[in-house]
C-alpha cells in the first residue's frame, strides 16, 4: 500500500492541508510548530483508529477555534488498484468511507479488515511499535509485544494464529491452581522449580559435553569448508571477468555489425541516387513539366469545349412572313358604306325612305363586316413586321458569335501546337506518359534520400560512409577474432557471465555462511566450561525430586505439558525469526554504522538484541550502548520485523525525525538506508532539518507558522538539481 496524497480539514493549526507523495521516500521539512507530528498522528488515525470513537486525545485534535470536526483523507494504491480513505472523526456521528474499484465501504470493520490486509498492521498499537516511530521512540518496540510475537510465529510457520493468547490463558491457570491448593501450600511450586532446575542444569552439562566434542569437529570441518571456498570464490570472480571483457566485446562487435549494416546500405542508396539523377526521363523538371501538362490539358479541355459550342449552334437562316392584304378590305368596306349613304339619300329623294333605309341597313352591316376583317389584317401585319425585325436582330447576334468562337478556336489550337512544341510532344497522351515517367523517377530518387535521411539521421557524417563501412566491417572482425581466441566464454559470452556471476554470487555467500559458522564454533568452544563431576551429582539430585515431583496432581502436569508445547513451537518458530532478524539488521547495521558493527544476535526469548565488538572481541548487550547506536540497533530491527511480518503486504513507514541522537555520517547512512527500503515499503519521513534534501525522491516543505501568519503553506521542492520548479499550494488556517 503506498499513499499517494494526504488530505487534513481542521486538523489542529491546519484548516486545509493536501500533500501529495512520492511512491518511495517522502520528506516532509518543517520548523517547530509546522504540524509535522499532526501528519503522523492524523495517518495514524485514519488508518487504524474508527471514526465513532470517544477518545480525548480526537478532542485534542480539532482545530483550534473551529467548530467542524477533523476529517483525513488517503489515496492510496496497492498494485495497480487505487483507492480513497476518508473518515470524518466527530464521537458518535463520525463516519468512514473506504472507496475502491469494487464500489464504496463504510462499515467500520470491514474498512479495519480492508486496511489490515493491505498494510499487513493489525491495529494501531502494533503500527506505532513497528512502522511508525515517533521522536525518541524508535526503541519503544515492546508496547505491543504480544502481538508481535504472535505475527513473527505467523510468518514463519505459515499459522493463521499465534500462541500468545493461549499461553497466557494456560500461565493464569497455572497460577490459579498453585494459590489455590489448600493441601500443597508452596510445596508443587518449590518441588517443580527444583525440578526444573536439576533438569535443567542435568540437560545443559549433557548438552555442554556432547556440544563440546562437537563443537571441536565442528571448527576443524569448518575451517577446511572455507578454506576451500575460498580457493573457489577466487577462481570463480577470475572467470566474472573474463567473461565481463568478453560480454563487452560481444557488445563492440554487435554495434560495429549495426554500424556496418547501415554504412553499406547507405553507400548502396547514395549510388542509387547518383544514377538516377543522371538518367531523367524529362529534360524539364518535374514542377515545370507538371505546370506545362497541366496547361496542355487545359487547352485541350477548351479546345473541346468550342468545337462543342460551335457544333449545338442551331440555324439561323429564315424566310421572311409576307404581309397579308388589308389594304383591300378596307377599300371594300369604304365603298359598301358609301353606297349605302346614296341608297339611303336616293329613297328619301324618291320617297321610298323604307326600301331605301333597310338596302342602307344591309350594306353599312356589310361594309361593318369587312371594316373589322381589315383591321384585323392590319394588326396582324404590324406583328408580322415586329417578328421579322427581332428575326433579323438574332441573326446579326449569333453571327456576331460564331466569329469569335471561331477566332477562340484558332488561337487556342495555335497555343496548343506551341505548348506540345516545346515538350516535343506529339499529343497530349505522350505528354501525360512523360509526366508519369518523370513523377515515378524524381518519387524513387525522393524515396531514397528518405531512406538515406533515415539511416544517417539529419547530421550527415562528415566522413565518406564507404570508408565508415570499410571501418566497421574491420572493427567487427577485430572483435570476433578476439571473442575466438577466449574459447568457451567467447562462444557464449552472456551465458558464461550470468553463471560465473551466479557462481561468484553463491560462493560469497557460502563462505559468509563457513565464516560464521567457523567463528562460531570458535566462539562456542570458548565458551563451553563444563564440569563432569557436577553433572554426575546433578543427575542423582534430579533422581530423587523427581520421585518426590511424581506424587503431584496430575491437572497441574497437563497444564504444565500443554504450555511446555506451545513454549516450544514458538521457540522453535521465534529461534527461526530471529534469525531472519539477525541477517537482515546485520547488513543494514553494519550500512549504517559504517562497518563498525557486523554481527548482531537477537534473543528470540526477549527480543533483545546484542552486538560483537572487534575491539574488546565480545557481545555487548544493546543496553551497553551509546543512545544513538542503540537507535541506530532499533531502526533496524523495526525495518526487519516490518519487512519480515506484513507480507505480502506493504505498509507505508513514517518517520518523526527519529535521527536526532545521531551523528551526521550515520544519519545520513540511515536515511539512504530508508531510500533503498523505500523500493519496497513507502517512506514518509518528518523532520526539521534540510541536509537529506537530496535522498529523497519528493521534498515536502512547510512553513514557518510564525511567518505564514493565518495561513499555512506547501511547498513541493526537487530534490536535485536541474528539477522543474517547485509548485506553492497556499491551504488557510482560518
Amino acid at each position: 500500500m503506498r499513499i499517494t496524497r494526504l488530505r487534513l480539514k481542521d486538523v489542529k493549526r491546519h484548516a486545509e492541508l493536501e500533500l501529495e507523495l512520492a511512491p518511495g521516500l517522502t520528506i516532509v521539512r518543517g520548523p517547530n510548530e509546522a504540524g509535522k507530528t499532526t501528519i503522523q498522528q492524523a495517518l495514524e488515525l485514519a488508518l487504524f483508529r474508527r471514526a465513532t470513537t470517544e477518545a480525548r486525545e480526537l478532542e485534542d485534535l480539532r482545530r483550534w477555534g473551529a467548530d467542524r470536526p477533523p476529517t483525513v483523507i488517503v489515496d492510496f494504491a496497492d498494485e495497480g488498484i487505487r483507492g480513497r480513505l476518508a473518515k470524518t472523526f466527530a464521537g458518535g456521528k463520525g463516519t468512514a468511507e473506504l472507496t475502491t474499484e469494487q464500489g464504496v465501504e463504510r462499515d467500520p470493520a470491514a474498512i479495519e479488515h480492508v486496511i489490515s490486509s493491505l498494510t499487513g498492521l493489525p491495529n494501531e498499537r502494533f503500527f506505532k511499535a513497528t512502522a511508525s516511530v515517533h521522536h525518541h521512540d524508535l526503541a519503544d518496540l515492546k508496547q505491543d509485544e504480544g502481538t508481535l510475537r504472535d505475527r513473527l510465529q505467523q510468518s514463519m510457520s505459515g499459522a493463521t494464529r499465534g500462541t500468545h493468547a493461549a499461553k497466557r490463558k494456560l500461565d493464569e491457570a497455572i497460577r490459579r491452581y498453585r494459590s489455590e491448593g489448600p493441601k500443597n501450600p508452596g510445596y508443587l511450586k518449590v518441588a517443580r522449580a527444583e525440578v526444573e532446575r536439576l533438569e535443567s542444569e542435568v540437560a545443559r552439562g549433557e548438552a555442554e559435553l556432547r556440544q563440546l566434542e562437537s563443537d571441536r569437529r565442528g571448527l576443524a570441518e569448518a575451517r577446511d569448508r572455507r578454506t576451500a571456498t575460498d580457493v573457489e570464490l577466487a577462481h570463480a570472480q577470475q572467470e566474472q571477468r573474463t567473461a565481463e571483457r568478453a560480454v563487452a566485446l560481444e557488445e563492440r562487435a554487435a554495434a560495429a555489425q549495426q554500424r556496418y549494416t547501415t554504412f553499406k546500405r547507405a553507400t548502396e542508396l547514395l549510388t542509387e541516387i547518383g544514377r538516377l539523377e543522371g538518367s531523367h526521363p524529362s529534360a524539364i523538371s518535374l514542377p515545370g513539366l507538371r505546370a506545362a501538362v497541366d496547361r496542355l490539358r487545359n487547352l485541350e479541355y477548351r479546345l473541346s469545349e468550342i468545337r462543342a459550342e460551335l457544333a449545338a449552334e442551331p440555324d439561323i437562316s429564315f424566310e421572311a412572313v409576307p404581309e397579308p392584304p388589308w389594304r383591300q378590305w378596307a377599300a371594300a368596306a369604304g365603298g359598301l358604306a358609301v353606297v349605302a349613304v346614296l341608297l339611303l339619300v336616293g329613297g328619301l329623294l324618291l320617297g321610298q325612305l323604307l326600301l331605301g333605309a333597310g338596302a342602307a341597313l344591309l350594306l353599312g352591316s356589310a361594309a361593318l363586316f369587312v371594316g373589322l376583317r381589315s383591321r384585323r389584317l392590319r394588326t396582324h401585319v404590324l406583328d408580322v413586321q415586329q417578328q421579322n425585325e427581332l428575326r433579323e436582330n438574332e441573326i446579326n447576334r449569333r453571327l456576331r458569335g460564331r466569329s469569335e468562337r471561331a477566332d477562340e478556336l484558332r488561337e487556342t489550337e495555335r497555343e496548343r501546337e506551341q505548348a506540345l512544341a516545346t515538350l516535343g510532344m506529339d499529343d497530349l497522351a505522350q505528354a501525360d506518359q512523360l509526366l508519369l515517367a518523370e513523377t515515378d523517377h524524381v518519387s524513387s530518387i525522393e524515396q531514397l534520400r528518405a531512406e538515406y535521411r533515415g539511416l544517417m539521421g539529419e547530421d550527415q557524417p562528415e566522413q565518406d560512409v564507404a570508408e565508415l563501412r570499410d571501418q566497421a566491417a574491420a572493427e567487427a572482425d577485430q572483435c570476433r577474432h578476439t571473442l575466438a581466441g577466449m574459447g568457451e566464454i567467447g562462444a557464449e559470452p552472456q551465458k558464461s557471465l550470468a553463471a560465473s556471476r551466479t557462481a561468484v554470487e553463491r560462493l560469497r555467500a557460502e563462505r559468509e555462511q563457513r565464516l560464521a559458522i567457523e567463528l562460531q564454533a570458535e566462539a562456542r568452544l570458548d565458551a563451553n566450561g563444563v564440569d563432569a563431576e557436577q553433572v554426575a551429582a546433578n543427575v542423582e539430585a534430579l533422581g530423587e525430586a523427581t520421585e518426590q515431583l511424581r506424587q503431584i496432581e496430575r491437572r497441574l502436569r497437563v497444564y504444565e505439558l500443554t504450555l511446555g508445547a506451545l513454549q516450544a513451537a514458538e521457540a522453535a518458530t521465534m529461534q527461526k525469526a530471529a534469525r531472519f532478524l539477525e541477517q537482515a539488521m546485520g547488513r543494514d547495521i553494519e550500512r549504517i554504522t559504517g562497518g563498525r558493527y557486523r554481527r548482531l544476535r537477537v534473543d528470540e526469548a526477549k527480543l533483545e538484541f546484542s552486538v560483537y565488538s572487534e575491539e574488546s572481541r565480545e557481545w555487548v548487550d544493546a543496553g551497553q550502548l551509546s543512545r544513538g547506536t542503540v537507535d541506530q540497533l532499533y531502526l533496524c530491527a523495526r525495518l526487519g520485523i516490518v519487512r519480515q511480518i506484513t507480507q505480502p503486504a506493504s505498509p507505508p513507514l513514517v518517520f518523526d525525525d527519529p535521527f536526532v541522537t545521531f551523528d551526521e555520517a550515520r544519519a545520513r547512512r540511515a536515511v539512504e538506508l530508508l531510500r533503498d527500503v523505500a523500493g519496497e515499503l513507502q517512506v514518509i519521513y518528518l523532520t526539521c532539518s534540510d541536509r537529506y534534501d537530496g535522498l529523497a525522491e519528493r521534498v515536502i516543505v512547510l512553513d514557518d507558522p510564525a511567518e505564514a501568519g493565518d495561513s499555512a503553506s506547501v511547498e513541493a521542492v526537487a530534490p536535485s538539481a536541474g528539477a522543474e520548479q517547485p509548485a506553492r499550494v497556499k491551504a488557510p488556517a482560518a
